[in-house]
C-alpha cells in the first residue's frame, strides 16, 4: 500500500508538469443558450435563421476553447433578450456594456469582448449635422433603444449640454433604424454597426467596452470563459483587431473642416509640446528601443497630425509633473488624461472629448484577503489614485512614481492592493514576474481618457483637436486599442528552473518514474474514476445530498415493500433569489448547504433526501399523519431560521413545500410522485400564508381537468368548441347598446359549458393562451362581417388578449391580417389588456399601443384600479379606453372614500380624451351613484349578461340604427 501511494504521487507530479491541454478532461460538452439579437456587424440574422459577425465568431472561439456547445436562442430585440437572460431563459448575452446595476443582476467577464463607440448617426445623405457643434441637435427627433446603456450615455451628454431632443423609444436597433431610413426620426444612439451601411456619425461619445454577460444560474462559467479570454489575449493578441477589420472596419473619411481663424492657427503655429507617462503601457510608454512615445495614445496623435496638420513634440515625464507645467503653459497638453468629465473639471485644464474609456481595477495576491484593504500603492499623478485614496480613509497609502514598482510592491508582500486602469493592468499581467495577481473590475469607477490642454493654450487649438476627435473613423480609435495588447511573453527553460527550482527537481523525479508509475496505477486510476463518474451521476456537487436521479432509484427501492406509510415532498425556498440578488452567490450557497446539513441531520436510514436544482429540494418521509408531517417540516424551518439569525443574515428564509402522501395501491411511479408534489408546491405558492400543502381529492381532479383540457385544446379549437359569448356595454342614460366584449366559453362535449376561469388561467401559465385569443378575435370578425352584411347595427367590439402577445413584435400584423380576412373596418375592433399585464413590461405595452392605435385599432385598459401604477399608466398609455375594475364598483362604490377616488379618474380620464366604462354594474343604485360621479357607459348583468351569438343578434336587431 506504501508503494501504491508512492507510485501515485510521483504520478501526480507527473502530471502537474504536463501541458494543460493534454491535463484536460475531454468530456461532454456543456450546452448554453446564447441570445442572440439583429444588431448590424456585430449580429446579424441569416435568411436560413443562423447569425453572423462579429460578436458571433467571437464567442464561438471562447467556446470552444471553454468547452461549450453554444445553442442559438432569437431574442428579437434588446430588452427581450436583456430580460431572457435576468429570468434564466438564456445563459450568455453578447454586446452588453457594463453598468453597475446590470452587475447585481449578471455576471460579467474579467475582459471585454471589444470596444464600441456610442454615436449620435443620422442618414448619409442628411447635411443638416455635419461637424455640427451640440447647440445645433437642438430640436432634433432621435430614437433611443429602451433600457440601452447608449441611452442613457447620451442622455447624460444631452443634459451636460444643455441640448433639447426628443427621444424617441424604440425595442430594436433594427425597428429604429428602419425609422431612421423611412424619415420618421432625425438621428439614432447607437453604437457602430459596422461598414456599408447607409448612416453617418454626427456626434461620437467615448468609446465603451462591451462584454459577454453570464446569467446568475450560470455562475460557473465565468472561471472557464476568463481562463479562455486570457489564453486568447496570450496567443493571439491581434484577434479582436482582425475580427474588427473583419465586420467593422469603415472607408476613410474625409478631411475634417476647419475655419479660417483654425487653419492659420495650423499653418502658423510652432510644434505643440505634448507630455506623456513614460512607463503606462499599452496606453502610452517610451519604447524601450527607440526612446519615442509609442502607445495607444501616441497612435492617436499619429492620427490627430494626419487629419489636422499640425506638428506634435512629445516630451517623457511623470503624470504629477506634466499636470504642474500644464497649469504653468511650459507644456500645451497632456497625451492621456484620465478621469469623469466632473473630475476633469476640478483641474485647471481644459479637456476634450474623450477618444476612450476604461474601466478601473484593483490588482492583488491571490492569497490576500478581499477586505479590507491594509495597505494600498498608488501611482502619483492620477485621478484614479485621488479618488481611491479618498475612498479608503483607513488604509495606508504608499505613492509611487509608476504601476511597476506599485506592483513590486505588492508582489513582494508590502501592499495588499494596487489601482489602476484595465488596460495597463491586462498588459502588466502577462509579464512573468506579476503572472500570479488576479485583478478585479470596480464596477462604479470608470474613467473617459481625454486629451488635457493649458489654461493658457491658445483656443484654436482645443476646437481643432476635438474637431478631429469628433470625425476621427471608428477604426482608427478601435485598432491601436487592439494593437497594443500584449505578446505573449516566452519564458525559456534557464528561466523556468531559476524561478522554480522546487518543481523542477520533482519533474526530473517524476518523469523518471512516468513509466513504472502508468503502468503501476493503471487499476487504482480506473477504479477512483469509476468511483468520481459514479459520484457525478449521483452526488450534487454544491451540497454532497444525492441527485434527483439518485433519489428516485433510493425511493423505489424503499417504496418496494409497502410496509410503510411515506410521503414524498418537494419545495424551495421563498426568499432565496433575494438572498442571491442582494448578498451575492457565495452566500446563495451558504444557505443551501447549511438547509442541506439540516435535512440530511433530520432524516432516518429509512427515510431519503435531495437536492433537484438551485433552491429545489425532494424529500422522503415516513407519514403518520397530517399533523406529525406538518410538525416536523415546521421544525426544519426554525432550525434554518436559528442558522440564519446566527450568520446575521437579513431576511427570514421560509420554505414552501408540496407533499403527496404515496399510497402502495398505486404501485411505484416516483416520478409520477413527485410530479404530484410539485402540483401541489405549486398551488401552496399560489396561497398566502401557506407553507406545506398535501396533494388532495380536489386538487387530483383538478390536475385531471388541466391534463384533458390541455390534451383537448387543438381537437377543441379545429371542431369549433370554443365560443365566442358577447356582453353587451350601454349608455346607462339610454340604456342602449355602445358596443361589447367577447368573451370565450367552451362548449365541452362531455363536462358541458366552461367558463373561462376553469381553463384560461391553465392556459395563460403554458403559453397557449395566444392561440385562444386569436381564435375569438377571428370569431369577432367573422360576426362582424356577417352582422354588417345583413344590415344589423354595428358597434365597437372589444377583445381581450394575454400579455404574452405584447411580447412579440408582429401581435399588430397579426391583428391587422385577420381584419382584412373578413373586411372589417379596425375602428370596430377594440384590444383590450389588463393592467397587472402591462405593468409586467410597460414598455413593450407601450410600443404596442401606439403601433395598434396607428393602424386604426381601439385600445382599453381592463380591470383598471387594480394594480400600483394606475395614475402612472393614465399619463404613459394613450389608450381609448379604460375599463373600471368591477370590484370598485361592488365592493367600494358605496363608500364616500371610494366615490371621490372614482370620480377624480373619471374625470382624469374624460380630461385626457379617453372613455370611461364601468365593469360589474348590478343594480340600479350602482348605475345611479356612476351616473351621478360622471360616467355613463357600463356593463354589467343589471344590462346585460355574456350571451351566444345568436342572442346577442337578436338584441341587436332590436336596436335603432
Amino acid at each position: 500500500m506504501t508503494n501504491a501511494r508512492f507510485v501515485l504521487l510521483l504520478s501526480f507530479l507527473a502530471l502537474l508538469l504536463l501541458p494543460a491541454q493534454l491535463r484536460a478532461w475531454d468530456g461532454p460538452q456543456e450546452t448554453v443558450r446564447v441570445v442572440y439579437r439583429d444588431f448590424g456587424a456585430y449580429m446579424q440574422r441569416q435568411p436560413d435563421g443562423r447569425y453572423q459577425g462579429f460578436l458571433v465568431e467571437y464567442l464561438e472561439e471562447i467556446a470552444r476553447r471553454a468547452h461549450l456547445r453554444l445553442e442559438a436562442v432569437d431574442g428579437k430585440n434588446w430588452p427581450r433578450s436583456l430580460r431572457m437572460l435576468e429570468q434564466g431563459e438564456a445563459d450568455l448575452l453578447p454586446g452588453v456594456l457594463y453598468t453597475p446595476e446590470r452587475a447585481q443582476k449578471m455576471l460579467f467577464p474579467a475582459l471585454p469582448a471589444g470596444n464600441t463607440f456610442i454615436t449620435l448617426s443620422v442618414r448619409a445623405e442628411d447635411g443638416r449635422y455635419d461637424h455640427a457643434r451640440p447647440s445645433a441637435f437642438n430640436g432634433m427627433r432621435v430614437g433611443a433603444v429602451l433600457q440601452s446603456r447608449a441611452t442613457a450615455i447620451f442622455e447624460d451628454f444631452a443634459r451636460a449640454h444643455e441640448v433639447a431632443v426628443t427621444v424617441v423609444p424604440f425595442l430594436s436597433a433594427s425597428a429604429m433604424l428602419a425609422a431612421l431610413r423611412q424619415g420618421e426620426v432625425d438621428g439614432a444612439v447607437v453604437s457602430y454597426l459596422g461598414r456599408g451601411l447607409p448612416y453617418k456619425p454626427v456626434l461620437r461619445l467615448a468609446a465603451e467596452p462591451f462584454y459577454v454577460a453570464i446569467a446568475p444560474h450560470k455562475a460557473y462559467l465565468l472561471a472557464g470563459i476568463n481562463a479562455a479570454q486570457r489564453g486568447l489575449t496570450r496567443e493571439n493578441p491581434r484577434y479582436g483587431l482582425e475580427l474588427s477589420q473583419k465586420y467593422l472596419a469603415a472607408p476613410e473619411k474625409g478631411r475634417t473642416s476647419f475655419t479660417r481663424e483654425e487653419e492659420s492657427f495650423i499653418k502658423n503655429t510652432r510644434p505643440i509640446t505634448v507630455a506623456y507617462a513614460p512607463d503606462a503601457a499599452p496606453l502610452q510608454y517610451q519604447d524601450p528601443q527607440t526612446g519615442l512615445f509609442a502607445g495607444t495614445a501616441r497612435e492617436i496623435f499619429t492620427q490627430l497630425e494626419q487629419r489636422s496638420g499640425l506638428r506634435f513634440h512629445y516630451v517623457p515625464m511623470p503624470q504629477h509633473r506634466a499636470l504642474e507645467l500644464a497649469a504653468k503653459g511650459e507644456i500645451d497638453a497632456i497625451a492621456c488624461l484620465t478621469g469623469d468629465f466632473f473630475q476633469d473639471k476640478k483641474l485647471p485644464l481644459r479637456t476634450t472629448r474623450p477618444y476612450l474609456r476604461t474601466l478601473s481595477v484593483r490588482v492583488s495576491r491571490t492569497d490576500a484577503p478581499p477586505a479590507p484593504v491594509a495597505r494600498v500603492a498608488l501611482q502619483e499623478g492620477l485621478l484614479l489614485s485621488g479618488q481611491v485614496a479618498a475612498s479608503l480613509p483607513d488604509s495606508r497609502i504608499v505613492y509611487r512614481q509608476s504601476l511597476r514598482a506599485c506592483l513590486d510592491d505588492l508582489t513582494a508582500g508590502r501592499a495588499d492592493a494596487v489601482y489602476t486602469n484595465l488596460h495597463m493592468a491586462r498588459a502588466l499581467l502577462t509579464e512573468t514576474p506579476y503572472a500570479g495577481l488576479r485583478m478585479a473590475v470596480l464596477p462604479n469607477c470608470v474613467s473617459d481618457l481625454r486629451i488635457g490642454l493649458s489654461p493658457l493654450a491658445d483656443h484654436r487649438l482645443f476646437t481643432i483637436l476635438d474637431k478631429c476627435l469628433q470625425t476621427l473613423p471608428d477604426q482608427d480609435i478601435d485598432a491601436p486599442v487592439l494593437a497594443a495588447l500584449p505578446a505573449p511573453s516566452g519564458v525559456s527553460l534557464t528561466e523556468f528552473i531559476r524561478q522554480n527550482p522546487a518543481t523542477a527537481m520533482g519533474g526530473t523525479v517524476a518523469l523518471s518514474a512516468l513509466l513504472v508509475a502508468l503502468l503501476s496505477c493503471a487499476l487504482a486510476v480506473k477504479s477512483c474514476s469509476k468511483r468520481r463518474v459514479e459520484t457525478q451521476l449521483y452526488r450534487d456537487a454544491l451540497t454532497g445530498l444525492p441527485n434527483l436521479e439518485k433519489f428516485r432509484e433510493d425511493c423505489a427501492r424503499l417504496l418496494e415493500d409497502g410496509q410503510e406509510r411515506y410521503a414524498l415532498l418537494m419545495g424551495d425556498m421563498v426568499q432565496f433569489k433575494t438572498v442571491n440578488d442582494q448578498l451575492g452567490f457565495s452566500r446563495g450557497d451558504e444557505v443551501l448547504r447549511a438547509y442541506s446539513s439540516i435535512l440530511q441531520g433530520r432524516v432516518s436510514a429509512a427515510e431519503r433526501c435531495g437536492r433537484v436544482s438551485s433552491d429545489v429540494f425532494v424529500l422522503l418521509l415516513r407519514y403518520s399523519g397530517w399533523e406529525q408531517l406538518s410538525t416536523r417540516m415546521g421544525q426544519m424551518e426554525s432550525a434554518l431560521d436559528a442558522w440564519r439569525r446566527s450568520q446575521d443574515l437579513p431576511y427570514k428564509i421560509s420554505t414552501v413545500y408540496g407533499a403527496y402522501e404515496v399510497i402502495s395501491s398505486e404501485g411505484n411511479d416516483v416520478q409520477r410522485m413527485l410530479d404530484l408534489a410539485n402540483y401541489a408546491r405549486h398551488e401552496a405558492k399560489r396561497m398566502p400564508n401557506t407553507r406545506l400543502l398535501l396533494y388532495g381529492e380536489q386538487m387530483r381532479q383538478e390536475a385531471l381537468l388541466h391534463q384533458e383540457l390541455n390534451s383537448r385544446l387543438e381537437t377543441a379549437l379545429t371542431n369549433g368548441e370554443l365560443e365566442a359569448w358577447y356582453q353587451a356595454k350601454v349608455d346607462m342614460r339610454t340604456g342602449s347598446i355602445i358596443g361589447a366584449e367577447a368573451l370565450v366559453r367552451w362548449n365541452h362535449p362531455t363536462r358541458g359549458l366552461l367558463t373561462p376561469g376553469s381553463f384560461i388561467p391553465l392556459f395563460e401559465r403554458n403559453g397557449m393562451v395566444t392561440g385562444i385569443d386569436l381564435y375569438i378575435f377571428e370569431q369577432t370578425c367573422k360576426a362582424l362581417h356577417s352582422w354588417r352584411l345583413r344590415n344589423l347595427p354595428t358597434h365597437t367590439i372589444s377583445c381581450n388578449f394575454s400579455r404574452l402577445h405584447f411580447d412579440r413584435q408582429d401581435f399588430p400584423n397579426q391583428l391587422a391580417a385577420i381584419a382584412a380576412r373578413y373586411d372589417v373596418p379596425h375602428a370596430l375592433l377594440e384590444v383590450e389588456i389588463t393592467e397587472s399585464a402591462i405593468m409586467k413590461n410597460p414598455e413593450a405595452a407601450w410600443m404596442q399601443i401606439i403601433q395598434l392605435k396607428q393602424m386604426g385599432f381601439k385600445t382599453a385598459i381592463d380591470d383598471f384600479g387594480t394594480g400600483y401604477s394606475s395614475l402612472g399608466l393614465v399619463q404613459m398609455l394613450n389608450a381609448d379606453v379604460i375599463k373600471i375594475d368591477r370590484s370598485f364598483v361592488q365592493r367600494d362604490l358605496p363608500g364616500q372614500r371610494a366615490q371621490v377616488v372614482l370620480g377624480n379618474i373619471i374625470r382624469l380620464a374624460l380630461e385626457l380624451d379617453m372613455a370611461v366604462i364601468c365593469e360589474g354594474v348590478e343594480t340600479a343604485e350602482q348605475a345611479a351613484i356612476l351616473m351621478r360621479l360622471g360616467c355613463f357607459k357600463a356593463q354589467g348583468f343589471f344590462y346585460a349578461r355574456p350571451e351566444p351569438e345568436r342572442e346577442f343578434e337578436a338584441r341587436l336587431a332590436l336596436q335603432p340604427f
